[in-house]
């Protein structure tokens, strides 16, 4: 009824707070019509995003203490809580990290930290509470996502120095730790990895790591190498322009008018703009403390 209508005779016809009102004693309902208005429709409502995230949750947590057909669900609902809470930025995070806490819910908890920039925490979970090194990886890539270069090192290198930490599950984290490096070479500042990794580590065991340092070092040389020619190039163009500014005769006569205050010239001393206008010093400066005052040319 409320969301197979076309979208202009909702628009019309039915306001959303008032459908919400009505579905209250009815979850499931109440959550196909909340999945409408945010996924559908994508209304951008903080209101609308945290009753779906609080919904979802709910529902995980009331499925994951039944059996068979019932824990599918709760998987299915749990996949859904989790990409709304990656995709959307407008539920309030505070509120389902409280509601979340102690619940057992790992995988939630590291995406509202990741939410909140608690790196650190959202990291820890992946590596130490899941175990989930690949999730910690795409963590990193999710968070960095249209972020600049530094943003997304940071990330890396915050995960690599989790792994490079010393304890009981040092050997399995080293494995992780290579492959790491060896496959997101690009991401790490290799001056800053090499004095942190331990000396038992054999080259061969980084080779794309280090393949892949070498390789960009030589390519931020080159990139570094043209900008440099390519400014002096403009610098010398600059140059260029100046000398011919300053090699053109100006004629100056009891004639020739200021072209800011239309006044002749007494002395031989003038300003002289790129359009060829000639003014006063004393205009040309009273021009630049006043910037609203008309240019050469403007009369």
């Amino acid at each position: 009824v409320f969301t197979k209508r076309p979208l202009d005779e909702q628009q019309n016809s039915f306001n959303p707070d008032r459908v919400l009102t009505c579905l209250k004693k009815y979850p499931t309902a109440l959550a196909k019509y909340l999945e409408h208005l945010v996924i559908d429709r994508r209304l951008q409502k903080e209101e609308y995003h945290t009753q779906l995230a609080l919904l979802y949750l709910d529902k995980v947590l009331q499925q994951r203490s039944g059996t068979g057909s019932e824990a599918a669900e709760a998987t299915d609902t749990q996949l859904k809580l989790q990409h709304l809470l990656q995709k959307s930025d407008l539920y309030r995070v505070h509120l389902l990290i409280d509601r979340t806490r102690g619940a057992g819910l790992p995988m939630e908890s590291a995406i509202l930290h990741g939410k909140l920039e608690e790196h650190e925490e959202a990291l820890r979970i992946l590596v130490h509470e899941l175990r989930d090194f690949a999730a910690a990886e795409d963590y990193c890539l999710w968070r960095s996502e249209g972020r600049d270069p530094p943003y997304r090192q940071r990330l890396f290198h915050t995960l690599l120095a989790m792994y490079l930490q010393p304890g009981p599950a040092a050997p399995e984290l080293a494995v992780a730790a290579t492959d790491l490096l060896n496959h997101h070479a690009a991401d790490f500042d290799a001056a800053r990895v090499l004095p942190l990794l331990p000396g038992s580590w054999s080259v061969q065991l980084l080779r794309p790591f280090l393949t892949g340092a070498v390789r960009n070092s030589v390519h931020a040389r080159r990139t570094t190498q043209v900008a440099l020619g390519l400014a002096k190039s403009e610098n010398l163009i600059y140059k260029y322009d100046k000398i011919k500014l300053k090699g053109s005769s100006v004629q100056l006569s009891d004639k020739k008018l200021c072209q800011m205050c239309q006044n002749p010239f007494c002395e031989p001393v003038f300003v002289r703009y790129p359009n060829g206008g000639l003014v006063h010093t004393h205009c040309a400066a009273s021009r630049h403390r006043n910037p609203s005052s008309p240019g050469p040319g403007a009369r």
